[in-house]
């Protein structure tokens, strides 16, 4: 079995010089099975726009084989209204939208399995509510429910980080969700001796929270979309397997060999 990752930096492969930032596709590999590669073209920076326009999609569909699944992960970057280089918008006739479709339409081409995904949650708390429970801000806009709404509209699955990871945030608390993200004092860390507060990007405990709930959701798409069925099959279990695997860097794009 064979799993495209296409998205940005929370998704990308990052060596030991950027320790602890680790993209959660690093720690997917724990909850499939031996003989599983994952072929990462998840790069830092990029948007759905700049990913097709510097040629990385091309790439990705050059390596495509029939039967291959693909996770698709883009927001974050395309938020940003100043960079017109990577900016597009999730309006209903927004680029944004029209990028996730030209992503699906082709690796349907290729005979792949696309799935689109929501953007992991930032670490950004709302004051307390009438409960005391400091809820999970969405600063990512329109774009979740454009992802959402495209998935519906081609009937490809989405695996809904936004909310689910919102909830992770939520039941851990302002404090400890720390943990999740590169969000730490000075002196922890060779590669950041002054420390950190950067509550998008995740650390190894944020990786494996993040992989954990999108393999679980992988779990369940046999039920619903019956060409999944050997992907949901696949998954190891909630308990977590060593990774045990090999990685090879490409030019291009890195290769998880379990």
């Amino acid at each position: 079995m064979r799993i495209l990752c296409l998205g940005d930096s929370i998704m990308q492969y990052n060596d030991g010089t950027t320790y602890p930032n680790t993209g959660w596709v690093q720690e997917l590999g724990r909850f499939l099975p031996v003989g599983t590669e994952i072929l990462n073209f998840a790069r830092n920076g990029r948007s759905s726009k700049s990913f097709i326009a510097e040629g990385r999609f091309e790439k990705v569909l050059a390596a495509a084989r029939e039967g291959d699944f693909a996770l698709i992960g883009f927001a974050h970057n395309d938020e940003k209204s100043g960079d017109a280089s990577r900016y597009s918008s999730p309006a209903p006739d927004g680029e944004f939208r029209r990028n996730l479709e030209y992503f699906v339409v082709n690796l349907w081409a290729k005979k792949c399995l696309p799935i689109l995904l929501t953007p992991v949650a930032r670490r950004k708390f709302l004051s307390p509510d009438g409960d005391g429970i400091c809820r999970v801000e969405n600063t990512h806009g329109d774009y979740p429910e454009a992802i959402r709404e495209t998935a519906a509209k081609l009937g490809v699955p989405c695996i809904d980080l936004t909310r689910l990871t919102g909830e992770l945030l939520e039941d851990s608390g302002v404090e400890k969700s720390k943990m999740f993200y590169m969000n730490f004092p000075a002196g922890l860390y060779v590669n950041y001796p002054d420390g950190k507060e950067d509550n998008s990007h995740l650390r190894p405990d944020g990786a494996f929270a993040v992989s954990r709930i999108a393999a679980m959701e992988m779990a369940n798409f046999g039920n619903a979309f019956e060409e999944y069925g050997p992907l949901s099959d696949s998954i190891v279990g909630k308990k977590a397997k060593d990774a045990g695997g090999d990685v090879e860097i490409d030019d291009e794009y890195v290769v998880f060999q379990k």
